[in-house]
């Protein structure tokens, strides 16, 4: 495997990054692309930046798991910082509809849009509409204070089974790479009810992102100890989308078969994607360990929390677009 150890006079400082933040790469920020050979970059304190593994991933799993995650994302406007911060002419997509934001009413990457009238202005904060989707498990939240399956997981099943395969070689490659930091999390799955942990991997959830150039921002809401996982599946002609590092100069052109096993708590976020629109399709992943799963009862204690909960005006127990934002990543 290529080794790359990066200099500090090489790198941004952190005030400098802190610049990016919420912003969307230009072509051009890097100056290291990993693309064709299994590389591990070290940061200036010799800790790990990023693992590529090139075509690590058999080719049939990924085929098999491509029709069901083509299909797992949904249009959300929950994804914080990841989404981007909003220009003071901002238009807010809602569904098939386009919202007018209001300047005054313009907060970082969330704001009030007029209501149909044109003159109300709606109570609600709303973010950049992104094609994104959760699937495996929830922990609990003010909205929903119980455990629980997500939409996809509890309406597909047959196409979340479709996607296992896939998602526990994911698996077997971090344990492999990381094996330091695949223990830690997995010394806390085994403190995790089984019902919320995706069977034998140290994952609980996987986000999954379409055609999307995230801002750059840090994800939370993971396990720290652990790593960040990353893939992507591809379809059709297109350039960019490469995971990129502001700070550190380093993009990674991640593809069908690739796998990157990365800090996700630098900032990061990805360069254009450049294609003809409908033309391709860029499903990224990321698998991880929700921080408050551990708190999580076995299936049953969490379904006597529903049947406890005041439910109002027939309110489901799952919704489509369960994320508190905390989890943005690719």
């Amino acid at each position: 495997m290529k080794e790359i150890w990066l200099k500090e006079e090489n790198c941004l400082s952190d005030e400098e990054t802190e610049k990016f933040k919420g912003t969307f790469l230009p072509e051009g920020s890097w100056n290291i692309l990993c693309d064709s050979e299994d590389t591990k970059v070290y940061k200036p304190d010799g800790t790990v930046l990023l693992i590529y593994l090139k075509k690590v991933l058999p080719a049939d799993i990924c085929k098999k798991a491509w029709p069901s995650l083509r299909e797992a994302w949904s249009q959300s406007q929950n994804r914080g910082m990841a989404a981007g911060i909003l220009p003071p002419d901002v238009k807010l997509a809602h569904g098939n509809r386009v919202k007018h934001a209001v300047p005054e009413f313009i907060t970082g990457t969330r704001a009030r849009p007029l209501l149909k009238d044109g003159v109300t202005v709606s109570n609600t904060n709303y973010a950049q509409q992104v094609d994104s989707g959760i699937i495996g498990f929830m922990d609990r939240n003010a909205r929903f204070p119980y455990c629980r399956q997500t939409a996809f997981t509890m309406k597909h099943v047959e196409k979340w089974k479709a996607a296992l395969p896939f998602i526990k070689k994911i698996d077997k490659v971090f344990a492999k790479y990381a094996p330091e930091r695949y223990a830690a999390q997995r010394e806390i799955v085994n403190k995790t009810s089984p019902d919320f942990v995706i069977a034998n991997t140290v994952f609980t959830t996987v986000t999954v992102n379409r055609n999307w150039q995230t801002a750059v921002h840090k994800d939370a809401g993971d396990y720290k100890p652990g790593f960040g996982v990353l893939s992507a599946l591809c379809a059709g002609k297109f350039t960019g989308g490469y995971y990129t590092y502001p700070k550190y100069k380093v993009a990674v052109d991640l593809r069908t078969r690739d796998v990157i096993l990365a800090d996700v708590h630098e900032w990061h976020g990805n360069s254009p994607i450049i294609g003809i629109g409908g033309e391709y399709e860029r499903i990224s992943n990321v698998f991880y360990y929700r921080d408050g799963m551990y708190h999580c009862g076995r299936a049953e204690e969490e379904l006597e929390r529903v049947k406890k909960r005041k439910i109002r005006g027939g309110d489901p127990i799952y919704d489509d677009d369960e994320d508190d934002g905390t989890m943005t990543p690719v």
